[in-house]
């Protein structure tokens, strides 16, 4: 099992298809880091719990997808070059 995964917000993107939100899932944190071109490394969002964390992630589960750490990287290159 993984314990880091990276999903991608497609309800939001640029001209170029690149998602304009990453949400960073550590599997025993109960935060979320969400990524975006203004916190380029994350800005935490905190919960009460795994459940309520994993409740978020439910809730929009149909407008993300998972992601690896290389593809992270290219879209984290992209905003820092579009900034």
């Amino acid at each position: 099992m993984e314990n880091t995964l990276y999903f991608k917000d497609m309800r939001t993107k640029d001209h170029n298809d690149y998602p304009s939100k990453i949400y960073k899932v550590e599997y025993s944190r109960m935060f979320i880091e969400i990524l975006d071109n203004d916190h380029i490394h994350g800005k935490p969002h905190y919960f009460g719990s795994p459940r309520l964390r994993d409740d978020f992630i439910n809730n929009i589960k149909e407008h993300i997808l998972r992601i690896n750490l290389e593809e992270l990287l290219q879209i984290q290159n992209y905003w820092e070059a579009n900034n």
